[in-house]
């Protein structure tokens, strides 16, 4: 059964997420990344490209709207249209939301914010960019693209672009 978190525990948990954020841009290792699961596969963002990482157990479907569309989530009020991530990175996996489940979100442009559901969140942590190897033939066009591959804690890890994303927003998909 899940509780709110007191007062107490969340100044414990900004702290934490601070101090994690300063730690890693104080390395030198490399950039900060979210790493995190879609399936059975490993990606990882740059958490400069993220807006927040929000836990979202309930939305509104939109039958009607592209198939890349999962629907409407309300995130602390705002009303955030859901994309499904999966589809948008050609995986085969089915998305549900619930409490163990994160939203990737992303501010484009526009200052319009758009949910990207991921199964799991595993860390945020510094990677270097030689650490991957370029992968090309995506769609440039496309709003997420996977543009490396890398081995990272013992498995297999893609990184991915959400540039597209950020300058589209999920316009693109309605």
């Amino acid at each position: 059964m899940q509780r709110p978190l007191t007062a107490a525990e969340l100044r414990h948990w900004a702290e934490q997420y601070a101090r994690t954020d300063t730690e890693l841009a104080d390395t030198g290792a490399g950039t900060a990344h979210v790493i995190f699961r879609v399936g059975g596969e490993r990606f990882a963002v740059p958490l400069a490209d993220l807006d927040e990482v929000a836990q979202v157990e309930v939305g509104i479907g939109l039958d009607h709207a592209s198939p890349l569309v999962l629907g409407l989530v309300n995130i602390r009020g705002e009303i955030v249209p859901m994309l499904d991530t999966a589809a948008a990175l050609g995986t085969r996996a089915s998305h549900r939301l619930g409490p163990q489940n994160r939203s990737l979100v992303i501010r484009d442009t526009r200052d319009r914010r758009t949910a990207l559901p991921v199964d799991q969140v595993e860390s945020i942590e510094p990677l270097a960019p030689e650490a991957f190897e370029a992968r090309g033939g995506d769609d440039t066009a496309a709003l997420i693209r996977r543009v490396g591959i890398g081995e990272h804690a013992g498995g297999a890890l893609t990184l991915l672009d959400v540039g597209g994303l950020r300058r589209a927003g999920a316009d693109a998909c309605f």
